[in-house]
């Protein structure tokens, strides 16, 4: 929660989501994954993929790679043709993702206890590399989580949503069960400060997700219940997390070592 970005510019241009698979997309590409027979990441096949994973148009995808390369999150690479333009993306973005993964795995862990040598190996640009080509390989060949979540579409589909959503669960403290089966606290002001989005935003959200089903607010106007359909939701959203990025840091972990062990020359 505490690694959220959001501004209301890049709000506009893509929701948390789309922009969290638009990164790996583009390191995917980076490393070597699809590129639509164009080898490495350019700006016209981060485009094809983006279009041919349903991410977003290609005019969103270049004004979302425009901002980030503002940012200092990619940068022009040299090329021998002059024709083609790659990008790289900078030591800037990969720590930043690491650092995400750093807190994926940490949670993990607490329930696979494999994940401490996946946690361990972030420190490894090898492993890296090879966890985001096992994941992209997941995506680009069909996997979703909403697939085995679809009660929490509505969330996942919004602007914030789902930080929004656990923000809610993790109302419920350290002392009771997780998701929370007891009303908890609601500010709305606070979550919309909290994830760079309007209070009509979230006010909007609430009341969608309550017709839908998901949750009911009060007894008192600074109370919200998540309903059993989403707490079930949630922990098929953690168990689905879960395993694929462990399958995908086993995956990535053979491979590395394997590469190591390669003799050279």
């Amino acid at each position: 929660m505490t690694l959220f970005r959001g501004n209301i510019l890049v709000n506009t241009l893509m929701n948390d989501r789309a922009r969290a698979l638009f990164v790996l997309a583009a390191f995917y590409l980076h490393h070597g994954g699809t590129a639509e027979g164009r080898p490495g990441l350019t700006v016209g096949a981060l485009k094809d993929l983006c279009v041919r994973l349903g991410l977003c148009s290609r005019g969103r995808c270049e004004a979302m790679l425009a901002l980030l390369r503002a940012g200092g999150y990619f940068a022009p690479a040299p090329h021998d043709d002059r024709r083609r333009r790659p990008l790289v993306p900078t030591a800037k973005l990969v720590a930043l993702q690491v650092e995400r993964w750093r807190g994926h795995f940490a949670a993990i862990a607490k329930v696979l206890p494999e994940a401490q040598r996946h946690l361990a190996a972030l420190d490894d640009p090898a492993f890296v590399r090879d966890f985001m080509l096992a994941l992209g390989d997941g995506f680009v060949g069909g996997f979703r989580v909403l697939t085995h979540t679809p009660d929490l579409a509505l969330f996942a589909e919004r602007n914030a949503g789902i930080p929004i959503l656990f923000a809610l669960a993790l109302e419920g403290g350290e002392e009771g069960p997780f998701p929370p089966a007891v009303p908890v606290h609601l500010s709305i002001n606070r979550l919309a400060t909290q994830f760079a989005v309007s209070r009509k935003h979230v006010l909007t959200l609430l009341r969608d997700a309550e017709v839908a089903g998901l949750l009911v607010r009060g007894p008192e106007p600074d109370r919200v219940m998540l309903l059993p359909r989403v707490r079930d939701g949630l922990e098929q959203f953690f168990a689905a997390v879960f395993l694929y990025f462990s399958g995908c840091a086993a995956q990535a972990l053979s491979t590395s070592r394997a590469d190591a062990a390669e003799p050279v020359g």
